[in-house]
């Protein structure tokens, strides 16, 4: 991951939460919850990765939903990004959580075992990595075989109607975002708008992936993407 990226992400860490939920009029916590809800798999014990964990509120969400469906996870949550990281230990230590495992970790070059995951989890990550086709790579490293993974991402909307409206509405968080960072709301809005969800697809398909499905998620600017090792 570049510094600009974890420099852009440090300026903004304070107020990640609030200003995600305020920009997205808290559509966020829906589109993080149906993440983690695709985390719950059939194993009744098992091991989750959640990359680029920000603030570590995916990698919460499917700790409650884990312990509410009496299933027993191990949840490591890894990011380049201290200060990122430093918000995620105080919220799982607020909700006393014992099951998710907070450590610095580049999505790029993953310090994690081959073969150890059953499940990886992101979100928002992909417009963000130097390069997608070496995640892709990773992520099909640190799978176990058959080992399901759910990207959450951002990316422009297929419907021309709210391209339009977005193009509109990005200009007003550019606008309120520079009264905490320009540089680095300019470089949130413009890397969802040029963020291609289909060639991330076709990435994943290259790589071998498995019963690949992408789902557009309410106002259709972020979306799910699910697939098998």
């Amino acid at each position: 991951m570049s510094k600009k990226i974890f420099d852009i992400f440090s300026s903004i860490a304070g107020v990640y939460d609030v200003m995600g939920h305020l920009f997205s009029f808290g559509i966020d916590g829906l589109w993080r919850e149906m993440t983690a809800k695709e985390a719950l798999i059939e194993k009744n014990s098992y091991k989750i990765l959640d990359v680029a964990t920000g603030t570590g509120s995916i990698a919460i969400d499917i700790a409650k939903k884990a312990k509410k469906a009496k299933k027993q996870v191990e949840i490591t949550a890894v990011d380049f990004n201290e200060d990122m990281l430093r918000i995620a230990e105080e919220k799982i230590n607020k909700r006393k959580i014992s099951n998710i495992c907070v450590k610095i970790g580049d999505a790029m070059k993953l310090d994690e075992p081959d073969c150890y995951y059953d499940v990886v989890t992101t979100g928002f990550l992909l417009r963000n990595v130097d390069d997608t086709k070496v995640f892709a790579e990773e992520l099909k490293r640190i799978l176990k075989k058959t080992g399901k993974f759910i990207l959450l991402g951002m990316g422009k909307p297929q419907n021309k109607l709210l391209n339009m409206f977005f193009k509109i509405y990005f200009s007003i968080i550019r606008l309120t975002g520079s009264l905490i960072d320009r540089r680095a709301y300019m470089w949130l809005t413009y890397s969802i708008m040029a963020f291609d969800r289909n060639k991330m697809l076709n990435i994943l398909k290259d790589k071998g992936f498995k019963d690949l499905k992408i789902k557009n998620l309410p106002f259709h600017i972020a979306f799910i993407i699910t697939g098998i090792k």
